[in-house]
């Protein structure tokens, strides 16, 4: 018997060192909690199904899409619900294995649905519809077999407007947006360790605030960590991740890449089961590389691709404490030395403060909160996750997010691009068949200089951006809805007119059939 609750003891430790870690980790992993932006939303607001890849946010915000929104887990929650009756009447759980294919067929407006160039290469919209047909599929994979938790997906979906003039998502091979993407996450949880990998990827096309232009994004992420348990009193842990961006298909962005590694390792010694103090060891580097004749607005083209890149090494000591059993936070102070690269004169090198902090507070089953914060890695400004979900009842649902992000600018070179942003959604089921999605969003953004060279450019896009959407979907039977969704946003820029952004309005009405 003794043993026996050493080893729960030892595995309870190990757990609570792992979702310690989940406050924050720093740099490296704010972006990986998934706070959705508003870029997020808008870029893939005209994909069609199960966005798969953003599965790990469960329960968060997600972008509005009547032919498919991101869901929260594996299954929707129709599925989840089936399951759950399935269960009261005694019948076999489903498989692991879900094949999940579905079409759209539907009508959808513009007042920005049509646009022309004259001959001084101004550009301009006017108010277009067209019918569409929109096929999608995906195949998602969930078990727990042992020690092991294994979950994947894969989706893809397809939306082709028929009138040929009218450019709901770009024009040329932009027009038709054709969206993938992929996840791969398993756990495997022993006595005296844990491992965890996430593996992500997307592809697609959409409007990009970030470089005020339509383009194609691919992304791909892998992070990777493990917690190994060395006595009863302490623990050391791991974490490596890699991440990759292409921007492309515009003339902002032709062809840019910025990617990003990192590694850190942390002994942690366990005080008492409420108290952990760690010191974290961590290194990385950031990297972009600009294609040849990119240009921006009010910029000329450049003459070569230019790579610069940003390095950087650094400690921190950490202290995380359980206040109670629903209230948990972290904190961390330390030192970092930073490099850069092909960055002329770079304004932030040598050595800089490193913290972090991070607060898990969940008071009800039916309320959390989560906010990590932290400056350290290459950052120059501090970056910000905070996550609200609320759901007073059982058919009711408030969430609510707020983020502060930075990464290399996509159009210009040795430039940081840093986004606020903050969106919040409403969900509202009534009846048993329908149900309302409401989301409000709005982002600011500017270009922040790493060289003193002062004739680098600093041409700045259209400093904010607001996205209002509302879906009402009617599920006629469990194979068969009817889909109505309307989206404002600050619009598109009409290049040459000397104009400023005009608000954009897009409603579309369509059956959709899902298996």
């Amino acid at each position: 018997m003794p043993l026996l609750r050493r080893y729960h003891s030892a595995r309870h430790l190990l757990a609570g060192a792992l979702l310690a870690g989940l406050c924050v980790h720093g740099a490296e992993s704010l972006v990986a909690q998934g706070v959705p932006t508003v870029q997020q939303s808008e870029f893939r607001s005209q994909w069609v199904g199960e966005q798969v890849d953003q599965i790990p946010l469960g329960g968060t915000i997600t972008p509005l899409n009547g032919l498919g929104a991101v869901v929260g887990a594996l299954q929707t929650p129709d599925e989840v619900q089936r399951e759950v009756d399935a269960s009261m009447s005694g019948v076999q759980a489903k498989s692991p294995l879900a094949f999940k294919p579905s079409l759209g067929i539907g009508w959808q407006t513009s007042n920005q649905g049509s646009l022309t160039t004259n001959s001084a290469g101004a550009t301009t919209f006017a108010p277009a519809s067209s019918v569409f047909l929109a096929p999608a599929g995906a195949v998602l994979y969930d078990r727990e077999h042992g020690p092991w938790t294994i979950s994947a997906g894969y989706s893809a979906g397809y939306k082709y407007y028929v009138n040929p003039n009218y450019t709901g998502n770009g024009t040329a091979n932009q027009r038709n947006p054709f969206s993938q993407t992929a996840l791969f996450k398993s756990i495997l949880e022993m006595s005296r360790y844990i491992f965890d990998s996430l593996i992500t990827a997307s592809i697609g096309t959409g409007y990009d605030t970030t470089s005020g232009s339509n383009n194609q994004q691919t992304a791909a992420s892998a992070n990777m960590g493990m917690k190994y348990l060395v006595s009863s009193q302490s623990a050391i842990g791991a974490k490596a991740g890699y991440s990759f961006q292409n921007f492309s298909g515009s003339v902002a962005t032709p062809n840019n890449n910025t990617t990003a590694l990192f590694a850190t390792v942390a002994p942690v010694y366990f005080l008492s089961d409420k108290t952990h103090i760690s010191t974290v060891f961590g290194a990385g580097r950031n990297t972009q590389s600009l294609q040849s004749s990119t240009t921006a607005p009010g910029d000329a083209p450049t003459t070569s691709t230019q790579i610069v890149s940003r390095q950087y090494a650094q400690a921190l000591a950490k202290v995380k404490y359980d206040f109670t059993a629903k209230l948990v936070a972290d904190a961390a102070l330390g030192a970092r030395y930073i490099t850069s690269s092909n960055i002329q004169g770079a304004i932030d090198d040598g050595i800089r403060p490193a913290w972090t902090l991070g607060v898990a507070y969940t008071p009800t089953a039916k309320t959390s909160v989560t906010m990590s914060t932290g400056m350290q890695g290459t950052d120059i400004q501090p970056e910000l996750n905070l996550l609200v979900n609320w759901q007073p009842r059982q058919k009711t649902g408030f969430s609510f997010g707020a983020s502060q992000s930075q990464q290399f600018a996509n159009t210009l070179t040795s430039q940081y691009l840093v986004s606020r942003s903050i969106i919040g959604s409403m969900n509202q089921q009534f009846f048993n068949c329908v149900v309302l999605n409401l989301s409000l969003g709005y982002t600011m953004q500017n270009f922040v200089n790493l060289s003193d060279n002062s004739g680098q450019s600093s041409s700045q896009l259209p400093q904010n951006f607001y996205i209002a959407n509302a879906a009402l979907n009617w599920r006629i039977r469990d194979w068969v809805s009817l889909a109505n969704t309307l989206s404002i946003n600050s619009g598109q820029n009409q290049i040459g007119s000397g104009a400023n952004n005009q608000p954009q309005w897009v409603y579309s009405i369509s059956l959709n059939f899902a298996l």
